[in-house]
């Protein structure tokens, strides 16, 4: 055994037992949100005692510490209370539900600085909280599982080292969480399922710069030094976008999905120092004493040179046009739709109350629905889930009291007994208006802050390609959403973000290796759609397999999670599939059409020739 060799499994096996050690206490001190172990969120608008004064931060600052003075004088445990926008306040309140006495006490305006409305609460059922958790951990369990065995059968031992790297990513998130003292909650277990894709996705970016290297006939570390520098180019500026729109969220402050928005900054940065710097130097302590080309990956099932060989004839542009012109078909029947008939928005967007209840037993939705008329409260819509049809999804267009909860909850434990648990989400007419114009706000203001970035690093031509491929994705998916009338809900802000992010992702990927290649391109050489195309097929493995490692963490979380997710899920995995789609394609042609000297253009019915073809056709 070699000397760096034996480093690697000491510096393994020393990790290991430093993460073995430290998980369980790291574990049992993470906060865990509010929708796991149950409580009650409410909402508060400050307004200013006179009407002629305003709201000011001192004032809203004060009455913040007011009540947080008063919960945990009341016994409520570690008690959240959170300062949103200028004049809006937010308490978690662990293990307090409807009618405690607590309320009362939050609600007395003797001694506050300001006239507190509440305008949101909302109560979370613990047995329903800890299902949900359970849930979604065996969810990522098996994404994570996932990830590795595919690693490991495409890249051997190179992927096992990227699957332990995986591992110490949500480890240093752990530890990230407790110093930070974030919460743990179900959106940002969400983030953590797709920080683990971006992990996978960002060892894969190496790995297939690696093997690109290689086939340029160069030595194992010639070529881990190559791919290094050229992939950490690829690296930053894909995840920038993730990161810019991951950030917007947060400073913007959406509140139910901060989480979300900060695991995905941690997630990102913390996969940069884990994946790319701490990997890259397990893999040269693997591979440092050899340089045979084959000694990294092994010998591929398939010849290498005959998969480019078929990559390079095929035609994107040719492709992408029939596929552009179908995405818009697709897109402008949706968007009609969805403005010939009102979308099917949850109850954060158009007010009124949204209660879901678990039961013990299946149910269906006319006995789930005359148990509420014969509690005297008539609802909008009823909807059955659940893996054994025991969840009962309710929608009141009416802003439900508490004795209406009480009345249709108590209905249901004199029906099915005393193992009933309940979630209750209400909002007024003044707060669904303001979270749909601040859902607007974020989203124009990741698609100007992504737009930025490709301009700065890229170029306009760059900037304008890359957003047909976010606007493709982001109506793609709400077509999808109009046409099949799914729920809209607070989560689809956090997943359109997260698809502008991805979709932009993909995008780079592409767009670095185009700019490299015509960067690299002798005078006279190759025509621009030859080169693009050339760039394209050069770079379509690893935009598949990048796409992929998030999509399988979406579609566990679709069909294993948490009932709350799988629209989140749903718009996530619609939107990486069209845009991985749209990148390979759309993108390049618009790239294509605003490239300064058409005139260099191949004819339009063929691809030039490229190295690879002209060397298979010399031999």
């Amino acid at each position: 055994m070699t000397r760096s060799r034996a480093l690697l499994i000491l510096v393994i096996v020393v990790l290991s037992a430093i993460m073995a050690a430290t998980a369980p206490y790291l574990i049992r001190h993470t906060k865990i949100g509010l929708e796991f172990k149950g409580g009650y969120e409410l909402t508060f608008t400050a307004d200013p005692l006179a009407p002629a004064n305003t709201v000011t931060p001192e004032a809203l600052t004060k009455t913040a510490e007011i009540l947080s003075e008063r919960a945990n004088a009341t016994g409520v445990s570690e008690p959240q209370v959170n300062i949103l926008g200028q004049n809006q306040i937010r308490l978690i309140l662990a293990g307090v539900s409807q009618g405690d006495p607590v309320l009362a006490t939050l609600r007395d305006p003797a001694g506050l600085p300001v006239k507190l409305t509440q305008t949101y609460s909302e109560t979370v059922g613990g047995v329903l909280g800890a299902s949900d958790l359970a849930a979604t951990l065996r969810a990522a369990g098996l994404a994570g599982a996932i990830l590795l065995v595919f690693l490991v059968l495409v890249y051997r031992l190179p992927g096992l080292l990227a699957g332990y790297g995986l591992t110490v990513f949500v480890w240093t998130l752990l530890v990230v969480f407790n110093l930070l003292g974030a919460i743990l909650s179900l959106s940002a277990i969400v983030a953590y399922v797709l920080g683990i894709g971006i992990a996978a996705g960002t060892s894969i970016i190496q790995y297939e710069r690696i093997r690109d290297e290689l086939a340029s006939a160069v030595g194992l570390q010639q070529a881990l030094l190559e791919a290094g520098r050229r992939s950490l180019r690829t690296v930053l500026d894909a995840n920038a976008t993730v990161f810019i729109c991951a950030a917007i969220l947060l400073v913007v402050g959406i509140g139910p999905i901060r989480g979300f928005a900060l695991t995905t900054m941690l997630g990102v940065a913390l996969s940069l120092m884990v994946n790319v710097f701490f990997a890259r130097w397990l893999l040269q302590l693997a591979y440092g004493d050899s340089d045979g080309p084959d000694a990294i990956f092994g010998r591929p099932i398939l010849s290498r040179h005959r998969a480019d060989t078929v990559r390079a004839r095929f035609d994107f542009i040719r492709w992408g046009r029939p596929i552009a012109v179908g995405a818009m078909i697709f897109i402008t029947i949706g968007l009609i739709d969805a403005v010939r008939g009102p979308l099917n928005y949850d109850i954060e967007f158009k007010s009124g109350t949204a209660l879901d209840i678990q039961i013990d037993k299946p149910i269906t939705q006319s006995d789930a629905t005359d148990l509420m008329f014969s509690a005297g409260v008539a609802p909008a819509t009823v909807a059955i889930g659940g893996a054994g049809n025991n969840m009962i999804a309710a929608r009141f267009d009416d802003v439900l009291t508490t004795a209406d909860v009480d009345a249709i909850v108590g209905r249901y434990k004199e029906t099915y007994g005393e193992n009933v648990t309940f979630a209750e989400n209400t909002a007024d007419p003044a707060v669904a208006r303001h979270l749909a114009v601040q859902s607007a706000e974020v989203i124009l203001l990741a698609l100007a802050g992504t737009f930025l970035f490709i301009l700065l690093r890229f170029g306009w031509r760059y900037a304008v390609a890359s957003l047909a491929t976010v606007f493709t994705s982001v109506l793609f998916v709400m077509a999808c959403f109009a046409l099949f009338y799914q729920e809209i809900d607070i989560t689809f802000i956090a997943a359109i973000l997260t698809v502008i992010g991805y979709s932009l992702n993909e995008a780079v990927v592409v767009f670095d290796r185009i700019r490299e290649n015509f960067a690299e391109a002798p005078p006279g050489g190759h025509g621009q759609r030859a080169m693009v195309n050339r760039s394209v097929g050069q770079v379509l493995r690893r935009s598949l397999f990048t796409v992929f490692t998030v999509l399988a963490g979406s579609v566990c979380l679709y069909q294993y999670g948490a009932e709350p997710l799988q629209m989140f899920a749903l718009a996530i995995g619609l939107g990486l599939a069209c845009g991985s789609v749209a990148s390979l394609f759309i993108a390049p042609n618009l790239l294509l059409l605003l490239q300064p000297t058409p005139t260099r253009l191949v004819d339009a019915g063929a691809v030039a020739e490229t190295p690879i073809l002209q060397q298979e056709r010399s031999s």
